[in-house]
């Protein structure tokens, strides 16, 4: 019989310390140093096979052990609570906010039924171009015609270069589609609910930092206007494609953002975000599968305290 070894048995030990209630315990008496944004993309159903990213598309019964530990163990907030939080209002101790990023119909069909469940809100920032043409984002379909080192490759060479990629591997999708972004009227629809707030995430999903300042300008507000006319609702914020400076997004894309009439945005900085942080650059941590609840929990309880090395 073999025993299990290293991540295995660290996974189980945590699994054990989740099942006698020790991190219940252990974030009942933990104050948060500022807020836990948690970052998603997709929510795959448990009987999906592999897709593009597949890191990115957390199972749908973790999404929902999540939510249980945030709804028992934390307190889920809206970014209208954090926005206020930044101007010097009151947290609580352990506040969490909810996000998504791209646009995927899996946040519609398997996230929203589970947020609802536990009454958690959350931000969805959505790349506009594909759901209003009713076609694959660019990085799962390049994904599936050449693997994901092509996609890596694409995000790094000048933009015309890029997008005549992107544009190359155009892929409609269908209704049926298990994998693809939400139609227009699955956006409206998760509009629609009280508890999600619709955000901006450019409309064709460039590396800003390589783009143009017109061409930055051009993605973020055409994307904001988008957003406005489809939704009724003009965005307050905004999730930066990639999200890290400056190989992402740099000085120039936050203050485009800023007078683009943005209120905030989120890049993927991975630590807490503290009331000093700038609104426009709020930090968040990305969330992968099998990050199972214990993980989570065993995470906001000790390791994301940890400050990161520089």
């Amino acid at each position: 019989m073999m025993l299990p070894t290293g991540p295995a048995l660290r996974r189980l030990a945590k699994q054990g310390l989740h099942s006698t209630g020790y991190y219940r315990l252990r974030l009942s008496q933990v104050e948060f140093p500022g807020v836990a944004v948690l970052c998603y993309h997709g929510i795959r159903g448990d009987e999906s096979g592999a897709l593009p990213f597949h890191d990115l598309h957390v199972a749908r019964s973790a999404f929902e052990g999540h939510c249980r530990v945030l709804r028992e163990c934390c307190s889920p907030i809206s970014a209208a609570q954090l926005l206020a939080a930044l101007d010097g209002a009151p947290l609580p101790p352990r506040p969490v906010l909810v996000t998504f990023d791209d646009g995927y119909r899996s946040v519609l069909d398997h996230g929203l039924p589970i947020l609802e469940e536990h009454g958690i809100p959350a931000v969805v920032f959505v790349y506009v171009a594909p759901i209003e043409h009713g076609e694959h984002f660019w990085f799962d379909s390049v994904c599936r015609r050449r693997g994901v080192e092509a996609v890596v490759a694409a995000r790094g060479v000048p933009i015309a270069e890029w997008r005549a990629i992107a544009e190359g591997a155009a892929d409609a999708t269908h209704e049926a589609d298990v994998h693809r972004p939400m139609t227009v009227e699955e956006l409206r629809r998760l509009a629609s609910s009280p508890l999600i707030e619709i955000g901006g995430h450019t409309m064709t999903h460039p590396t800003l930092a390589l783009a143009s300042v017109e061409e930055q300008r051009g993605e973020i507000e055409t994307c904001r206007d988008a957003l406005e006319a489809l939704t009724g609702k003009r965005p307050a914020g905004f999730a930066y494609p990639y999200g890290l400076r400056p190989g992402d997004y740099s000085s120039e894309t936050v203050t485009l953002i800023a007078e683009a009439g943005f209120q905030y945005a989120f890049s993927t900085r991975q630590q807490f975000a503290r009331r000093d942080c700038n609104r426009f650059e709020i930090p968040r941590f990305v969330m992968l599968d099998g990050i199972d609840e214990a993980e989570l929990a065993h995470r906001l309880a000790h390791s994301w305290h940890v400050p990161a090395t520089p």
